[in-house]
């Protein structure tokens, strides 16, 4: 009786201690503080956890108590409301806890060595690694052939435990070998996050990301031009205005030849609850005050936006709402300057994110991908976005699986496509159901604009019994949506973010990026096939 009474009786005070704030031995425990740093004097100077709700204590964000103070001191106009998934903290926080951690200083890291890509050789196999030899790890990417060289790519990549400055890379052969080079940073900003790439007619590439501060407490929309086809870049401007909240953007520039606002920059994003654009045109300069989108049909955060062009320059602009759950879409036929009512494309099951074995920690973001595509004869807008499946069991976030590998609630890739430009949306599809327990996210969309083909990639846990190993997925139409093929994988190895020596906090990153023209797509991913550092691969996709 003594043996079976003594775990019952030690487990009642560790139970309760859990109920409480952690004491700041234990922070600083946890997150290995080196002692007199920096990061140590900031942590001691924010422990007035009484500015946070008791329900913080236990809540899925996965913030420490410690940075959410930070941020409430530095941003007391925002709304921290529990019925809000994000608390009201901007997701790009994980960022900065984890370059904190990497930088205890809190000063900026040193910049990487440029690398000019290796001599051309032949390629062996079709996955490539992008970011190459690198000693921190590179994740969240985005992708973009030039649709008028398509030789000439360019992509971009989180490299938080680095120096901090967004990773850039290039290729001058269509893919096969790549040149990896950083941004530089500009005044006020120690790192950056959330990287996106594109190029205008002229040849210049751009790339965006957000500018943040030492003391994480500052978030900017930062742009950047290269005139050397990526292999180094300058700083261009801040298109967020005055806001400092701005996260999770989106950019995309206006190719179409036929297009009256041809090398347009369309840039959408979230700050604080509310989504916002602005535009650049191809000869002016970004707008002085950003457009805010979301209105009173949108509750909750307005984070995981997309927003695209068709071939007349009808700009759409997508964002998944966090509270009522909804796939929301605004459409402008002037470039920018007005936009149209909201409709709701879709109503989801669950919002914000969702916790399954295989990114238990970060957790996959529900954001949507788009892109629309318009002929003489047809005139569709696309999107897709993560959610639960819907099934029995499956339908609100408290049915999540989490870390439980016998759930019988998934996670699908879902499709819904407008074919009259955008007044009114399909019944929503997934396009891969398989029946056995596994899950799909982060999902990229691109329309090959030079023959209508739609592509999306995603991950899919497919084939492993814990739900914890991933590959990369490809599925295509050639019927403008209406069906689908069967999905071919992508990558020739297998990643788990799950294992030691993981980057628990980061995973996959929020994202993934793909690009298609002229039959070829590029996608992007996070891979850690080695076992090592999270990294950048790529491998070429070629329809008939």
């Amino acid at each position: 009786m003594a043996l079976s009474l003594t775990p019952l009786t030690l487990a009642t005070p560790a139970a309760a201690a859990e109920r409480e704030w952690p004491t700041i031995e234990r922070q600083l425990a946890k997150d290995r503080i080196v002692p007199g740093s920096n990061l140590e004097s900031l942590i001691y100077q924010n422990q007035d956890f009484e500015m946070l709700r008791p329900g913080e204590k236990n809540d899925k964000i996965g913030l420490p108590a410690w940075i959410r103070v930070m941020w409430r001191k530095a941003h007391p106009e925002l709304t921290y409301s529990a019925s809000d998934p994000t608390g009201g903290y901007p997701r790009v926080l994980h960022e900065v806890h984890e370059w904190m951690l990497h930088h205890q200083d809190l000063m900026p890291g040193l910049t990487e060595l440029d690398l000019a890509p290796p001599e051309e050789r032949t390629t062996v196999g079709t996955n490539v690694r992008v970011s190459g030899a690198q000693t921190s790890d590179r994740s969240e990417s985005d992708i973009r052939i030039n649709f008028l060289n398509p030789s000439l790519v360019i992509a971009g990549s989180n490299n938080i435990g680095g120096s901090g400055q967004q990773g850039q890379y290039y290729s001058s052969n269509g893919g096969s070998t790549w040149g990896q080079t950083t941004l530089p940073l500009t005044t006020g900003d120690s790192f950056h996050s959330d990287p996106t790439v594109d190029w205008r007619s002229t040849g210049v590439a751009w790339a965006t990301t957000i500018g943040i501060n030492s003391a994480g407490t500052s978030l900017k929309m930062r742009s950047y031009t290269s005139s050397t086809n990526g292999s180094s870049w300058t700083f261009n401007s801040t298109f967020s205005g005055t806001q400092t909240s701005a996260d999770k953007q989106m950019v995309w520039i206006d190719h179409s030849a036929t297009s009256a606002f041809k090398d347009s920059i369309y840039a959408c994003w979230h700050n604080g609850a509310p989504a916002y654009v602005n535009r650049r045109t191809a000869t002016g300069s970004w707008g002085a005050t950003p457009v805010q989108v979301s209105g009173a049909e949108s509750t909750g955060t307005a984070i995981g936006c997309d927003i695209k062009t068709n071939s007349a320059g009808e700009v759409f602009v997508f964002w998944p709402t966090t509270t009522n759950r909804r796939i929301i879409m605004r459409k402008s036929t002037n470039g920018g300057s007005t936009w149209g009512s909201a409709v709701t494309v879709r109503t989801m099951f669950d919002g914000y994110d969702i916790g399954i074995p295989s990114f238990a920690n970060r957790r996959a973001l529900i954001y949507t991908s788009a892109g629309a595509y318009k002929t003489a004869s047809i005139n569709n807008v696309y999107v897709a976005w993560t959610d639960l499946t819907g099934a029995t069991g499956c339908t609100s976030a408290a049915n999540e699986p989490g870390t439980n590998a016998a759930s019988t609630c998934k996670t699908r890739i879902w499709f819904s496509r407008s074919t009259n430009g955008g007044t009114t949306w399909s019944a929503a599809t997934m396009i891969n159901n398989q029946a056995g327990l596994n899950d799909q996210f982060n999902q990229a969309l691109a329309v090959d604009e030079s023959t209508g083909r739609i592509a999306i990639i995603y991950y899919d846990t497919v084939g492993d019994s814990t739900r914890k190993k991933t590959n990369v997925y490809y599925q295509t139409s050639a019927d403008n949506g209406a069906t689908w093929s069967a999905a071919t994988k992508v990558t020739t190895a297998q990643t788990d973010e799950t294992v030691a020596g993981a980057n628990s906090g980061n995973q996959y990153g929020d994202y993934n990026g793909l690009s298609g023209w002229a039959s070829k797509f590029l996608p992007s991913w996070t891979d850690r096939r080695s076992a090592g550092n999270e990294e950048i691969w790529t491998a070429p996709i070629t329809e008939p």
